[in-house]
């Protein structure tokens, strides 16, 4: 059974007539659901297909939209700047049917949301009704699937990005400008509620992944904070370099973790995250509470146990394993993560 959304085996036919591969289909796939998509889904993506299916445009232009539906977000890089530039390149490389550069022209009016032929106002029109014609509930499930795409950036920053973008929507989309208003409205007031997840980090393992998910699963969203140790060596992992951290928020921080936990409430509630392998690490960790509470007596703080396969997995561990020979401690450290 699939584990897609989209029932591409519905269009082959389409992708026949248009000379896309199955290669071509299996990239598409591959695209729309790639983990850092929380809008730009496949959902999106069903809705765009089935507003062109239920129209009364001649089968040609349908094709045409069609095209542009899956490959208009088929690359969707929220810290990009040239998504449709690159998408409508993915188009060219996939098929050269002779309409591909009017396709090409759609694609790239998605960018400027200013439609240079009939069609791709058609298209614009559907692919902005999210923000067009939905009814509150509706913004705010686009408003959390945003929120998360954008998770890498810090909230005071996303939320005043936003509401000037929703404010600059609600004067172009007139009709639907109160609602619009009321998600503004409770942007203004809204407190995510984010995990901030430190530690050293050097280097990165999967038990510290194991732990990143847990929280994943409880938090608006985790920050990955490493902590800036002027007795530690100077060339341990830097985090905000890691690929595997590309979508997701991580600074460096001086001094005391109470005192960045404290600068971090300001726009949200914050928990501090903590990863436990065994009774050790929590008897450890009990105690170092006691001297934050002295510090910062309203923390919140919740403990994740890593799963069993993870406990005996510790950085120090990998380091010395490295050093006994190169290559020894990888098959403990996540794709994109590094070993020194």
């Amino acid at each position: 059974m699939s584990s897609y959304l989209f029932e591409y085996t519905s269009y082959s036919n389409f992708f026949e007539k248009y000379q896309i591969s199955p290669a071509g289909v299996e990239r598409l796939q591959y695209s729309w659901n790639e983990p850092h998509r929380f809008y730009h889904t496949e959902k999106h993506l069903s809705f765009l297909i089935d507003r062109i299916e239920r129209s009364s445009l001649s089968e040609e232009d349908k094709d045409k939209l069609r095209l542009t539906a899956f490959f208009h977000d088929v690359v969707y890089d929220p810290t990009a700047q040239d998504n449709e530039e690159r998408s409508a390149e993915i188009l060219k490389e996939i098929t050269q049917h002779p309409v591909t550069e009017e396709i090409v022209e759609m694609i790239l009016d998605t960018k400027t949301h200013k439609p240079r032929t009939e069609l791709s106002r058609q298209f614009v029109d559907w692919d902005m009704a999210v923000v067009s014609d939905s009814d509150f509930t509706q913004l705010m499930e686009w408003e959390r699937g945003v929120f998360k795409e954008f998770q890498f950036v810090d909230y005071s920053m996303y939320k005043m990005g936003r509401l000037a973008l929703l404010d600059e929507w609600t004067r172009t989309y007139p009709n639907n400008s109160q609602n619009l208003q009321n998600l503004m409205s409770y942007l203004m007031h809204h407190r995510p509620r984010v995990g901030v997840y430190p530690g050293s980090f050097n280097p990165l393992h999967n038990g510290h992944l194991n732990i990143l998910h847990k929280a994943e699963k409880i938090f608006d969203k985790v920050i990955i904070a490493q902590g800036i140790n002027p007795e530690k060596d100077a060339q341990e992992t830097n985090i905000t370099q890691l690929n595997v951290f590309k979508y997701r928020q991580t600074e460096k921080f001086p001094g005391l973790l109470t005192d960045y936990l404290s600068k971090k409430e300001i726009d949200c509630d914050i928990t501090l995250v903590r990863g436990l392998r065994n009774g050790d690490d929590l008897d450890y960790e009990v105690n170092q509470l006691r001297f934050m509470e002295d510090m910062k007596p309203d923390i919140k703080v919740i403990f994740i146990r890593c799963d069993k396969q993870f406990e005996h997995i510790s950085s120090s561990a990998i380091r010395n394993l490295e050093k006994i020979g190169k290559g020894l401690g990888h098959k403990y450290v996540p794709n994109g993560g590094l070993v020194k």
